[in-house]
Formats: C-alpha cells, sequence, structure tokens
C-alpha cells in the first residue's frame, strides 16, 4: 500500500485543496441578495408576518412533503 503513495506529494495536493476552498470562499462571499425593495410589497408583508407567525411558534405542520407540496400548489 505504501508504494501506491510513494510519488504522491501530499503537501502539494493539501495546498491545492486549501486554494480551491478558499476561491471558493470568495466566491461565496460575493454572493449577495436581492434588496427588500426589489420585491413586491404585498410579498415582504406577507413574508414578514410568515416570520412573526413562525416566532409566535404559530406554524403549519405537515405529515408528508406530498401534503406540503400539495398546499403550495392551491
Amino acid at each position: 500500500m505504501d508504494s501506491l503513495y510513494k510519488d504522491l506529494n501530499i503537501n502539494a495536493m493539501f495546498m491545492e485543496i486549501v486554494g480551491k476552498l478558499e476561491r471558493i470562499e470568495e466566491k461565496l462571499d460575493e454572493t449577495t441578495y436581492l434588496q427588500e425593495e426589489f420585491f413586491k410589497s404585498d410579498f415582504v408583508k406577507r413574508v414578514k408576518a410568515a416570520e412573526k407567525d413562525i416566532a409566535d411558534g404559530k406554524y403549519l405542520e405537515f405529515e408528508s412533503m406530498g401534503d406540503f407540496l400539495d398546499s403550495v400548489e392551491t
């Protein structure tokens, strides 16, 4: 098994992985969300009301994913 890895430069591979992860992190940091003004005011009001209801412990429970999807589609 050792002969399988004798030609691999583990340190170089590790540095390459770290470099790729750093680039991914930079791309994630560039991600931005749309300003609230972009959305219709009615939608913003419904989202804020839903956030408040969830914070107050009011939320819907579904027996299955199918039940959830049925409620969204109607």
